[in-house]
């Protein structure tokens, strides 16, 4: 339980940026190994198969959400921690974080406002 007293000591934005994007980090990845080789095996099996494999994954279009919003919290927050860190920017962090923060949101929406209609059939 150190890191949770280390979590509650330390209350600045640079705590939870560091979990999220350690857990954004971690969680992409995990999904990026099945999803290479799912699309492999389309290329050894052939179509048919593949269609047959991904069928259940058809349902699940609503976690590509998800997947969007971590890859874009991921981005944003990593281009802010190279411009925190690397540009000696440290005195602007917090408006950084909430630029990253504010993009992601835009991003989302966005992605919600795309996928949205396509989820339904429309």
């Amino acid at each position: 339980m150190k890191w949770l007293r280390d979590f509650l000591l330390n209350r600045h934005e640079g705590q939870p940026s560091f979990g999220l994007q350690r857990l954004t980090g971690i969680l992409l990845a995990l999904y990026l190994i099945p999803h290479v080789f799912l699309n492999g095996y389309a290329l050894l099996f052939g179509p048919e198969k593949y269609d047959a494999s991904t069928a259940m994954a058809q349902k699940l279009h609503w976690l590509e959400l998800l997947i969007i919003l971590g890859v874009a919290f991921h981005l944003f927050n990593g281009i802010r921690i190279i411009v925190v860190d690397f540009l000696a920017a440290t005195r602007s962090r917090k408006v950084f974080f909430w630029i990253a923060g504010a993009l992601t949101t835009i991003v989302m929406v966005y992605s919600v406002w795309i996928y949205i209609p396509k989820m339904l059939g429309h």
